[in-house]
């Protein structure tokens, strides 16, 4: 694996070529990329045929470990790898222990292995049967296997064992790595871990470039630690990681790609690429997904749009938990009649847990006579051909076809949010995408919280200090 930074941007954040792959040699992937997340090897709802409609066949998968730790010695009789396995051959693929999509449960690694909880219950898996779980993978790259059971609320003792474990397991691993000839093309990716402390995550990262492993070996690092995967690292604010993502970037050489794995929202997404990951998944547009919500926040910047645009055109797809909510605003087409006909206030989404403000719920019962997109102008299968009113339809009756058309759109849109992401570092505009998307999430300031406040008027702020934007 060949990673060169191309363009560091003013504002944060940096361009990258990710090149030399295993798989593919000659193809060039620029960064920041978002990883195409699978489970059991395949993308979530969607064949390969449906999956190629919306990302280059050479997309870089993410395919977790704990998916097919039961089946080493299939893949061991394969002798083709996983992609191929998966029917997903000309991806790239990127193992990695966990499985970010998934919550894992804490309290369980020894200092034997890690925990992988699989479809048969919990298995420790050791460094030898981990290693040898890669090699008959076969990925383009790989996290080294590591005690990544840390949150905000891990004590100094239990992020301190994490450390110890993780730099027994991970020298066993690079020892390992250096004696297979199978991994001789697989590149190695290192755990950042310290929990939420900053100290002990500047000591972890300087200690990896000071010589307590083989760095000849290192090819890339991987931000674990922050939190144990699931639904909960969509709540993780930009405001609670920025101080611990940069004390485990800031000691670390700039010539090696960042990865970061996890649910994580779209303005936290912009906060770690400033700051300088490269590496991300599409567990997020999963998430929202299962929930049967369509992503809709703005992040086109090829115009700079007036704030009574933003409000008119963007903001409208973001107020449905709000309309439904208040119970005083203007209503949907057809919420009107349902209230009648039920007798008694229109209750659209049950639980406001289950939906966020980047998204809109399919379950609302605003949606049930809309003939209108997802998300007007979206250039997605499903938008293109199905309406609002149809897919919410699928949806309380619960056909399979429902989570298939919306994975298929919230996959388009992710897609199309890093392109902006990427885009905006090379204009020096990553702050405007950070305000267009704050503007439009958080424009009711009845529904924002006094954090959301204190991060909405900094986005502004430093927004409106950019002399070289045009103004909006």
């Amino acid at each position: 694996m060949k990673f060169i930074v191309e363009h560091i941007s003013k504002g944060g954040g940096r361009i990258g070529r990710l090149t030399g792959l295993r798989s593919q040699p000659s193809v060039v992937h620029e960064t920041p990329l978002t990883l195409i997340s699978t489970v059991g090897g395949s993308a979530p709802h969607l064949t390969q045929d449906v999956l190629h409609l919306l990302v280059d066949k050479d997309a870089p998968l993410c395919v977790p470990a704990q998916h097919f730790c039961d089946h080493a010695k299939v893949l061991q009789s394969y002798k083709k790898g996983v992609a191929h396995f998966s029917a997903l051959q000309g991806h790239s693929v990127c193992v990695t222990v966990q499985d970010a999509g998934k919550a894992t449960p804490s309290g369980y690694n020894d200092k034997k292995g890690v925990s992988l909880w699989t479809y048969g219950g919990r298995r420790i898996i050791t460094t030898d049967e981990y290693m040898e779980l890669v090699e008959a993978m076969q990925p383009d790259w790989y996290e080294a296997l590591s005690d990544a059971d840390t949150d905000m609320k891990s004590s100094k003792k239990r992020i301190s064992k994490s450390s110890t474990k993780t730099l027994v397991f991970l020298n066993q691993c690079i020892a390992r790595h250096k004696a297979s000839q199978k991994l001789k093309e697989s590149a190695l990716f290192v755990p950042l871990l310290g929990g939420h402390s900053e100290d002990e995550r500047t000591g972890w990262s300087k200690s990896l470039v000071s010589g307590s492993v083989d760095g000849s070996t290192v090819s890339g690092y991987t931000m674990l630690g922050l939190h144990t995967n699931g639904p909960k690292v969509e709540k993780l604010e930009p405001t609670t990681i920025h101080n611990l993502v940069k004390a485990s970037l800031d000691p670390l050489p700039h010539d090696r790609p960042r990865q970061a794995a996890g649910m994580w929202n779209p303005l936290t997404v912009l906060k770690l690429a400033e700051l300088g990951v490269d590496i991300f998944d599409s567990t997020f547009p999963f998430l929202v997904t299962e929930r049967r919500g369509a992503l809709t926040f703005p992040f086109r910047l090829n115009r700079m749009r007036t704030h009574a645009e933003v409000s008119k055109r963007d903001n409208l797809e973001h107020q449905n938990k709000k309309l439904k909510v208040s119970g005083d605003g203007p209503k949907a087409k057809g919420e009107e009649d349902i209230s009648k006909n039920n007798g008694k206030q229109n209750t659209n989404i049950e639980d406001e847990e289950h939906s966020s403000p980047y998204e809109i719920s399919l379950k609302d019962k605003s949606n049930i006579s809309l003939t209108k997109p997802l998300l007007e102008g979206c250039e997605c299968y499903t938008c293109k051909n199905f309406t609002r009113a149809y897919i919410h339809h699928l949806t309380i009756a619960n056909e399979l076809l429902a989570p298939v058309l919306l994975m298929m759109h919230n996959l388009h849109h992710w897609m199309g949010f890093f392109s902006s992401i990427r885009e905006a570092i090379k204009t020096d505009h990553l702050g405007d995408l950070r305000a267009l998307i704050t503007t439009a999430t958080f424009e009711s300031n009845e529904e924002r919280t006094e954090e959301d406040n204190r991060m909405f008027d900094d986005v502004l702020g430093s927004r409106r200090q950019q002399t070289d934007c045009q103004t909006w």
